[in-house]
C-alpha cells in the first residue's frame, strides 16, 4: 500500500507544478504591454472576419516548437492585411495570421493551445501599411475565412497531440489513486 501512496503522493505533485506552469504561461503571455500606435485593427473583407489576438504557442512547452498557425508563411518588407489574406485564401486556407509587422501565416486550424488576448497585445503596425495593425511580438493578429466549414470558429481549434497525451495521462494516473 505504501508504493501506491507515495505514486499518488508524487502525482498530486505534477498535477500541482502542472496546473502551475500552465498558468504562469497563460499570465505573461496575456500580460505583455502594449506599445501605443496609431494603427487600428482592420475587421476583415468580404471574405474575411477578424477573430481577435491569439498568442503564438512557438515558444511554449510541450508544442515542440509548433506555431499557432501551422501551415504555410509568407514575410514581406509590404506586409498589409489584405496581402496576407489573399495569400492565404489562395491556397484556402480556413485561418490567416499576422505576427510582428511582416509576417503571415496560413493555416487550416488555430491551436487549441493558443489563447486569445486582449487586442492591445497585437499592437504593432504593417510595414506596408502603418494604419493597419499586424499582430504583436510572438502575438497574432487572426482572421477567419467566412467561407470556412469549420463549426464552431476558433473554439474548434485543433488540439495537440502531445497535450492531449499528457492530459490523458495524469488523468488516468489519478482517476487510479482515487480508486
Amino acid at each position: 500500500m505504501a508504493p501506491i501512496s507515495a505514486f499518488c503522493a508524487r502525482l498530486s505533485i505534477l498535477f500541482a507544478f502542472v496546473s502551475t506552469a500552465v498558468a504562469q504561461t497563460a499570465a505573461s503571455s496575456a500580460s505583455t504591454p502594449a506599445t501605443s500606435t496609431s494603427a487600428s485593427i482592420n475587421p476583415g473583407t468580404s471574405a474575411w472576419t477578424y477573430q481577435g489576438c491569439y498568442n503564438e504557442t512557438v515558444g511554449t512547452n510541450g508544442t515542440a516548437g509548433a506555431r499557432a498557425l501551422a501551415g504555410t508563411t509568407d514575410a514581406l518588407d509590404t506586409m498589409t492585411v489584405p496581402i496576407c489574406l489573399n495569400f492565404c485564401a489562395s491556397s484556402s486556407y480556413e485561418f490567416a495570421g499576422l505576427e510582428y509587422t511582416r509576417e503571415c501565416y496560413c493555416s487550416h486550424y488555430l491551436s487549441s493551445i493558443s489563447a486569445k488576448l486582449p487586442d492591445a497585445t497585437c499592437n504593432l503596425a504593417c510595414v506596408g501599411n502603418s494604419s493597419e495593425i499586424c499582430g504583436g511580438s510572438l502575438a497574432l493578429s487572426v482572421y477567419q475565412a467566412k467561407k470556412s466549414t469549420k463549426s464552431e470558429s476558433v473554439k474548434g481549434a485543433q488540439k495537440s497531440p502531445m497535450a492531449s497525451v499528457l492530459a490523458l495521462g495524469i488523468a488516468m494516473a489519478f482517476l487510479m489513486c482515487m480508486a
